[in-house]
């Protein structure tokens, strides 16, 4: 799953999940769901109007929750060793 943030005409940010090409409204719940299946968010799409600094900032996000993600599956394992 990706995320795919824009901003709208007011200059919002609106973030969608990205299913295999199919875009929804951006839901914690299925990020959740994905993130227990899959165990990494792809890298995310970032559509224009956004600033160097939010591009870094969404792309360090994305990064810190893959990390998280990875770690917790980690100790899993330690603990069912």
């Amino acid at each position: 799953m990706k995320l795919v943030f824009k901003k709208d005409e007011n200059q919002q940010i609106v973030v969608k999940n990205d299913f295999d090409g199919e875009q929804k409204d951006f839901s914690y719940v299925e990020m959740i769901k994905e993130l227990i299946e899959t165990r990494r968010l792809d890298d995310p799409v970032i559509l224009d109007g956004f600033s160097e600094a939010e591009t870094n900032s969404i792309k360090s996000m994305v990064t810190f929750i893959n990390k998280e993600v990875s770690s917790i599956d980690d100790s899993n394992a330690a603990k069912s060793s």
